[in-house]
């Protein structure tokens, strides 16, 4: 809502004032992914992992344990896309919801569905594991399981194939490696199961079966020796008999017990999917999902795969290039560690620390156009010079890096030398002098080309412009204090468990800034503050019946009275994404359950129906946010409400079985901010009409970029850093925006403009005074749209961002609320402390 006045309208009227990866390996980057089971449907590959996550049990602490399944997608098997949780243990009539045990899946299509089969522990006397499916009209979900498992099937790692005739087989594991045919429906058995004949002695488990050239190839892990290996024999029927070939690919050369797989065939190519315990050395039930490409010789057999780390495809030349993902690497002079210990999925980096040390990434792209500039990220403690090459470690020389000594991470770059390489070539970063630590290295490589949802990695930009890791930490904890705790702060704590924010101008409190203070609160573990926040919001503003039931009261005074009935959607917005990153952080059982919380403000909205003038938060029809859910502010959105990156959230993490439908948003969202953004100034309205025009009304409010917009650059910042689902346009909005606001003076643009860039004829007041400023919370969003900014001047902003106090104004107007918060918002962003909260607090490292 808009933060510069208050708008108090009668009861029953609204109250108005305002995860890709790529694919070196592992692939997916965020939580583990075991026994990946591939999948190609309509051309896009599908993979169904199982999803190894830390015992909250005592009896599973050293075992697997697994609640939920999540599939991911990709149409080049270098972008992957997680399409959020589709099955857990809490939804299915016939498991065990304490039994963690939603062990290998598979997926297949016929006769219209997509069939989910996955084993589990059942309730009640039944002993050891049962099958079950679930069932889906898209291979994304929702997924809807059956009330129970499949009779006569009574075992783990459910394989189905679908013959060339149409007929179904399911195999399994489960007192011998068994097979039985399918009826037709997909969730019966048509035969009575058999045993697989013609395998070798030892464990065997995980059985993926496929055919080719009218060959049936029985694949499955073995132990042979220690642990297992990837194995197969070949028959001429789909339940044999069959004649024992050899392996695949042998024991985990690290010692990681299992190994469990998928082999298909994509646009020509045979790939093997399987699992490692890359992100977790010391503990193998944590495991992560690989690709490695698969040769067959003539005669059928399966050439033996040799895991690497480098994977499959062909990489970018101007992206991130991670040189630890090697295919090669010298055998003195480098080691691979983690970038952080003490989380782990922030990845790797090379040491060099030896002259002549090398590592060859294979497989880069540079294109047809020349490239000029190649950069890395790097840290030395003595300074060094690194060289690039292509084709080999003896190959051609493209540039020499000098690296200073510095103790943070920080990008350095070199121009190339000579004439820069086009198309595909191998790439080699090697040591001449000094010793090195190598995150990335990349090729005029862009600010950011994959999001923190994927990576896990957050750019630094204020260490980028030369401020050290101590003075950030500390600047960035004393605007929190001065926010919070300060002479002018806005957090004030009501007795023992309780607190509110309040727009101290405007003397109330605002779904809004208390959605902001949660969110505030709970990236920085400030787990008392956002209790505190939240049992004020559910006491005071939260609607418990009637037609708003789970929206909340956008205005209230601080004693708890509320100044209007109605929502705003962007405090909905806020809560939610908060609720389920405390979930993720702190959990569900020490007092209040986050997530049921963030599922009921969602669930309650999407059965709104407009019955006495409430509706659901997002438009259903446009699929966009509402500038309020009600019949009125319904008819029309607000440019600074959109924040896609938050709906990807939700589909990753709120369970509630609509994941594609806010992918959706998330997409019509970004297509929105294209349109109600103007062409060369950037600037956009307070509020605009669905297809992003002007809503064209006389009144002061509307059209004009005022106090509601500034936030505008900071949501696609923020955006741009989660997601990069749109980064060409991200980063052409993000110089043109700065482009804008630079050339009405760095020190000197104002708060309020036509959208074209020209003067307002009339001004909006603020606090009472009517004043066009240069005020600090546009300051604050303009430097933090340099996260997509490309153009050097950014870094203008960021330290003029850096140099800005929060005092008074020439006039004597002081706004320690909003100016306050963003400018808050905007350190944490441009300091790599604003950052998706995965599950076990997992939210990576800044850059």
């Amino acid at each position: 809502m808009n933060h510069r006045f208050l708008t108090i309208i009668s009861t029953g009227a609204l109250g108005l004032a305002s995860m890709f990866a790529t694919a070196q390996n592992p692939i997916v980057r965020d939580q583990f992914t075991a026994d990946p089971t591939a999948r190609v449907f309509n051309g896009k590959m599908y993979l169904y992992p199982s999803h190894d996550i830390p015992s909250p049990i005592e009896s599973l602490k050293e075992w697997f344990c697994m609640a939920d399944y999540h599939v991911f997608s990709s149409d080049n098997l270098v972008d992957w896309t997680d399409h959020g949780m589709i099955i857990t243990q809490n939804n299915v009539p016939w498991v065990r919801p304490d039994s963690y045990s939603m062990w290998a899946p598979d997926c297949v299509y016929k006769n219209g569905e997509y069939f989910f089969y996955f084993p589990s522990a059942p309730k009640g006397e039944r002993r050891g594991f049962q099958i079950g499916v679930a069932r889906s009209t898209s291979p994304t979900g929702p997924f809807m399981p059956m009330r129970e498992p499949i009779k006569g099937v009574n075992g783990i790692d459910p394989c189905v194939l679908i013959d060339t005739d149409g007929q179904s087989y399911i195999y399994w594991s489960g007192g011998g490696m068994m097979g039985a045919k399918l009826k037709d429906n997909m969730v019966e058995l048509a035969s009575d199961p058999v045993r697989i004949e013609g395998l070798p002695d030892g464990f065997k488990e995980g059985p993926f079966v496929f055919e080719r050239k009218g060959k049936y190839y029985y694949t499955f892990p073995w132990v042979r020796k220690d642990t297992e290996t990837l194995a197969y024999a070949m028959g001429d029927n789909p339940l044999g008999p069959f004649e024992f070939k050899g392996t695949i690919m042998e024991e985990s050369p690290t010692g990681c017990w299992t190994n469990h797989h998928s082999i298909v065939e994509y646009n020509g190519q045979w790939y093997l999917f399987y699992h490692h315990n890359d992100y977790s050395p010391e503990f193998d039930k944590n495991r992560s999902a690989r690709i490695d490409s698969l040769e067959f010789n003539a005669d059928g057999t399966i050439r033996p795969v040799v895991p690497t780390l480098r994977g499959v495809g062909i990489s970018d030349a101007r992206r991130h290039i991670e040189i630890d993902r090697y295919s090669d690497i010298s055998p003195k002079g480098v080691k691979i560690d983690f970038l952080n210990p003490d989380n782990k999925f922030d990845g790797w980096k090379s040491s060099f620390s030896k002259g002549g040390s090398w590592v060859r990434y294979n497989k880069v792209n540079f294109g047809e156009k020349p490239v000029k500039t190649v950069s890395a990220r790097v840290k030395s403690s003595a300074g060094g010079t690194l060289n690039v090459l292509v084709d080999g470690p003896k190959g051609k020389k493209v540039a020499s890096i000098k690296v200073p000594k510095c103790n943070d991470w920080r990008v350095v770059s070199a121009d190339i030398v000579g004439d820069a390489p086009l198309g595909v070539h191998d790439l080699v970063v090697a040591l001449q002098n000094g010793r090195v630590d190598v995150d990335w290295v990349g090729f005029d490589a862009l600010p950011w080309t994959a999001g923190a949802m994927t990576t896990g990695r957050y750019r630094n930009m204020f260490a980028e412009a030369g401020y050290s890791q101590a003075e950030i930490d500390a600047k960035l904890a004393a605007i929190y204090d001065s926010v919070f705790h300060g002479p002018n702060k806005v957090y004030f704590e009501v007795g023992d468990s309780m607190a509110y924010i309040s727009d101290i101008k405007n003397h109330d409190v605002r779904t809004e800034g208390m959605s902001y203070g949660m969110m505030i609160a709970v990236q920085f573990d400030k787990k008392d503050v956002f209790d505190r926040l939240w049992r004020w919001c559910r006491k005071y503003m939260q609607h418990s019946s009637g037609d708003m039931d789970g929206y909340f009261a956008w205005s209230c005074k601080t004693d708890g009275t509320r100044n209007s009935q109605g929502p705003a959607s962007d405090g909905e917005l806020y809560y939610i994404t908060s609720l389920i990153f405390a979930s993720n952080r702190w959990g569900n059982d020490t007092g209040i359950n986050y997530l049921a919380e963030a599922r009921n403000i969602l669930d309650k909205s999407m059965l709104k129906t407009g019955h006495n003038r409430v509706a659901p938060l997002i438009d259903v029809n446009h699929k966009l946010i509402t500038f309020t859910p009600d019949r009125w502010g319904g008819r029309y959105t607000d440019p600074s409400y959109h924040l896609p990156a938050f709906y990807e959230v939700w589909a990753k993490w709120a369970g509630d079985n609509r994941s594609e439908y806010w992918l959706e948003c998330a997409q019509a969202s970004r297509e929105y901010l294209h349109k109600c953004t103007h062409p060369v100034t950037g600037l956009n309205p307070d509020y605009s009409n669905y297809d992003g025009t002007l809503l064209g009304r006389n009144g002061i409010f509307g059209d004009a970029f005022r106090f509601d917009s500034w936030r505008v650059p900071m949501n696609i910042a923020l955006d741009y850093s989660w997601s990069c689902a749109d980064g060409d346009w991200q980063r052409a909005y993000g110089n043109r925006i700065q482009d804008f606001l630079y050339s009405q003076g760095i020190d000197d643009f104002v708060d309020q403009y036509n959208v074209d860039g020209s003067t307002v004829e009339r001004i909006a007041s603020a606090g009472g005074k009517t004043k066009l400023r240069h005020s600090l919370g546009l300051v604050a969003t303009s430097a933090a749209v340099s996260l997509a900014c490309t153009d050097p001047k950014c870094y203008e902003f960021i330290h003029k961002l850096w140099n800005s106090g929060h005092q008074p104004y020439d006039d004597g107007y002081f706004d320690a609320y909003y100016d306050g918060l963003l400018r808050l918002f905007a350190f944490m962003h441009l300091s790599g402390n604003y950052r998706v909260i995965c599950p076990a607090g997992n939210s990576s490292e800044s850059i």
